[in-house]
């Protein structure tokens, strides 16, 4: 065997050491899950019923898997990402709730509601709308 190919010690392996291997993470199927309902809620935030749940279950998991993620499991990213939406989710509902409330309190709002209640067709109810749309614009 060649000088070149024996080691210091004259064994014949290779002088070469194994490159190191990168440290074993586990997949956290938690902070897939945060990112995907994170998603999830933001497109479905109009349909409210569904959008508001969907973003504190983003939440709930976005925090498990950040726990989860400390422990070594991997998936920070996804977590943290799932988490902000989330997040952002819910103060868009917050936001939406809010200008809501406040525009079917107003005096065309009550308006509205008073016009609705009393509407005996539909056609009657269609043209409460139509006023309230005109009061709104005006």
């Amino acid at each position: 065997m060649s000088d070149a190919y024996r080691s210091p010690d004259g064994t014949g392996t290779s002088a070469h050491p194994s490159p190191a291997s990168a440290p074993a993470t586990g997949r956290n199927g938690l902070a897939v899950a945060a990112l995907v309902t994170g998603i999830a809620s933001l497109l479905l935030l109009w349909l409210w019923f569904v959008g508001i749940p969907l973003a504190l279950v983003a939440i709930g998991l976005g925090i498990a898997a950040l726990r989860r993620a400390r422990g070594g499991a991997g998936g920070r990213g996804m977590a943290i990402t799932g988490l902000v939406l989330g997040s952002v989710s819910v103060v868009i509902a917050g936001i939406l709730v809010g200008v809501g409330v406040s525009i079917l309190n107003s005096d065309e709002g009550k308006d509205l509601r008073s016009c609705l209640d009393s509407a005996q067709t539909q056609q009657e109810k269609q043209d409460c709308s139509n006023r309230f749309n005109e009061d709104v614009q005006n």
